[in-house]
């Protein structure tokens, strides 16, 4: 297994394990998407462990409105649907049928 490979599972993995951090040289798939209120906006997002994660700096907050290529993935740290979301927000994000989590849990990551 090349390092690059190892480094990449060992990204992945600690991501699941932690739920937040990844590594700034996973390579991850990240798209965008103008999603409707109540978290209306620009969003870029990919997934982690089955779970849509939006690109954030702190884990908590979405950079809302910033495209792909005016984000500092070396910094990015996802916010990630599901039991993560619940954590801080008391939600999964699944519990609405408009919530960004909820539609972009059905996307294609290409």
């Amino acid at each position: 297994m090349s390092m690059s490979q190892r480094s990449y599972r060992l990204c992945v993995a600690s991501a699941i394990l932690i739920g937040a951090n990844l590594c700034a040289n996973a390579q991850q798939i990240w798209q965008s998407r103008d999603f409707p209120p109540p978290n209306a906006g620009l969003l870029v997002f990919t997934t982690v462990g089955g779970n849509p994660a939006c690109a954030s700096y702190n884990g908590r907050d979405c950079l809302w409105g910033q495209n792909k290529s005016q984000i500092d993935y070396s910094r990015v740290r996802p916010l990630v649907c599901g039991a993560n979301h619940r954590a801080i927000y008391g939600v999964t994000g699944y519990e609405d049928p408009k919530h960004w989590c909820n539609l972009a849990r059905g996307q294609r990551i290409d």
